[in-house]
């Protein structure tokens, strides 16, 4: 590991610099350890954990997996399952069962139940409830730091330590690995797709196979969320500006089409027309307007916005698929748009302006040391310094800048990026902070180049003679 992480410091000796090494490896895992074991401790050393209750949906999904049952899920199980009113019961695994009832399921994307079954198979000792998934993030966040160290390397191993030691600070990051849930999984994906892409810039000899390694990553991300869908596009067009990337992105973007193409046809036979996710909408843009107080009994829950539409419309609500609903909700939508578009204009602007600001009602800090929109201002910087130095530098922020606004953006204009959406941004954030970090130390040694003659030209002062001596 220490041959791993070598910093080359001529002037140092070996054993200095390894030293320094194996002390900053210490620090980074110590961190590790401290910031995830006290978040879990608060979280999840409880009888009631933190758990969002649509875990239990892609648990059902799960249990099918093995019987080829892609995005369908037991509603006999999970009335079962919920009539314990014990979140720490296994969640039982009988598809064989006489009693079943299986449906598809379309009110959210279906990615995470692949990796709620890969997290069952891969800890066979644990408790099979929600301790597999988390151990399976926990697992997934400790092979992250060492990813985050490799990339950043690139430009100078310190850095690299030094954003691995960052990543296990960050509020955010922490926060979300602490509960088991596709939240969390934006994170690894996104510094994954972007770290790829500077590999395959910096590497053309292997920039192929790091392209390709980008496109899974897109691929599943549209499997766990809808909003990957314009990252991927944006990306994709970002790698075919660069000429040396454009000449091997044809089978970069095969294998993205593979993977991504059964959701597409999932989705749109659904539908009955070209879709790209069934993802309710509707819904959760209605949830977003009630995030201030308004006049039409709107708030920022779930639970209200599915008493509304059954009480304006008649929807009886299907757990499976949300589709009756959410169309009741866009007329819902519609019918404030049309008497007071003001209202609806005011509160996209206000989720915007909180969520640029780090400051809605669910966000935290992502640093201890700086308020949250002082670490933004600091990410801007970082921003114009990386575009100013040019080449890997400029591109890795066009990507996450780009990756950035295309996500606060479109996360605002139906909801807010609070702590739960806080993955994709803060991830394209922390890449901008490590380039106004890097870009620091830049100035710093051409500074120091520049005044170092100045110093070594001026020797101090010989003793003074008196005269007549």
């Amino acid at each position: 590991m220490l041959k791993f992480v070598r910093v080359p410091l001529s002037r140092w000796r070996p054993w200095a610099t390894t030293a320094i090494v194996a002390v900053a490896i210490g620090a980074i895992g110590w961190q590790w350890v401290n910031s995830r074991v006290a978040i879990l401790r608060t979280n999840q050393a409880t009888d009631h954990p933190v758990l969002p209750s649509t875990y239990f949906i892609y648990r059902s999904m799960a249990s099918g997996l093995r019987e080829g049952r892609i995005g369908q899920i037991n509603l006999a199980a999970l009335q079962r399952h919920a009539a314990l009113n014990d979140t720490w019961a296994p969640f039982e695994r009988s598809p064989q069962d006489p009693t079943a009832s299986w449906v598809h399921y379309y009110a959210l994307d279906i990615g995470y139940s692949f990796l709620v079954e890969i997290a069952h198979l891969a800890f066979p000792s644990l408790p099979d409830n929600h301790l597999r998934p988390l151990a399976l993030q926990l697992v997934a966040d400790g092979l992250l730091v060492v990813f985050i160290y490799f990339v950043f390397s690139l430009w100078h191993p310190a850095l690299g330590l030094t954003a691995a030691f960052l990543y296990t600070c960050c509020g955010v990051f922490y926060d979300l690995v602490s509960f088991p849930f596709y939240y969390y999984w934006d994170i690894p994906l996104t510094f994954f797709a972007l770290g790829a892409l500077l590999v395959a810039y910096r590497r053309p000899a292997q920039s192929r196979a790091w392209m390709i390694a980008a496109s899974l990553a897109l691929g599943f991300g549209v499997w766990l969320r809808g909003s990957w869908w314009p990252i991927a596009f944006y990306l994709f067009a970002l790698a075919a500006v660069i000429p040396s990337l454009r000449k091997k992105l044809l089978v970069p973007a095969i294998v993205f089409a593979l993977i991504a193409t059964p959701q597409v046809v999932r989705s749109s036979l659904a539908r009955g027309q070209l879709t790209l996710s069934t993802r309710a909408l509707w819904h959760v843009a209605l949830v977003g307007l009630g995030y201030y107080p308004n006049p039409y009994g709107l708030e920022a829950s779930d639970r209200v916005i599915f008493e509304l539409t059954h009480r304006k419309y008649g929807v009886n609500l299907q757990i499976e698929d949300y589709w009756i609903h959410d169309q009741a909700a866009k007329r819902e939508y519609m019918a404030i748009w049309r008497k007071d578009p003001r209202f609806v204009i005011r509160s996209f602007v206000g989720r915007l302006e909180e969520s640029v600001a780090g400051s809605t009602q669910t966000s935290v800090l992502s640093f201890m040391m700086m308020s949250n929109v002082t670490y933004r201002m600091v990410c801007l910087l970082g921003l114009v310094a990386m575009v100013w130095r040019g080449d890997d530098r400029r591109f890795l922020a066009l990507a996450a800048a780009g990756t950035y606004t295309i996500y606060v953006l479109l996360t605002s204009l139906f909801y807010f990026v609070g702590l739960a959406y806080d993955n994709v941004s803060e991830v394209t954030l922390f890449i901008l902070l490590m380039g106004a970090i890097d870009s620091a130390a830049f100035i710093a040694r051409r500074a120091w180049r520049w005044l170092r003659p100045s110093f070594s030209a001026s020797p101090l002062p010989g003793p003074q003679v008196p005269s007549g001596a």
